[in-house]
């Protein structure tokens, strides 16, 4: 029998939101990048659409400021 775990209750797309988070929270926005380049079994188009629903609801500004801090903060 399987155990119900709490976060098994996120849709896919919060899941990559959150996965990405994390990442981007340690590694940075490049290293998260290259992770997803690197990732087996991902092809470029797959890349650019998992790309586009991370920054999909993102403004040009707060992709600046998340960038400028983890710099900052580096």
């Amino acid at each position: 029998m399987m155990l119900l775990n709490e976060k098994s209750k996120f849709t896919d797309k919060e899941i990559i939101e959150k996965g990405s988070r994390a990442l981007i929270k340690e590694l940075g926005y490049s290293g998260f990048l290259r992770f997803i380049r690197h990732s087996e079994g991902i092809s470029k188009e797959d890349y650019l659409k998992l790309e586009d629903e991370i920054f999909d609801d993102m403004s040009l500004d707060e992709m600046f400021d998340n960038a400028k801090e983890h710099w900052e903060n580096r």
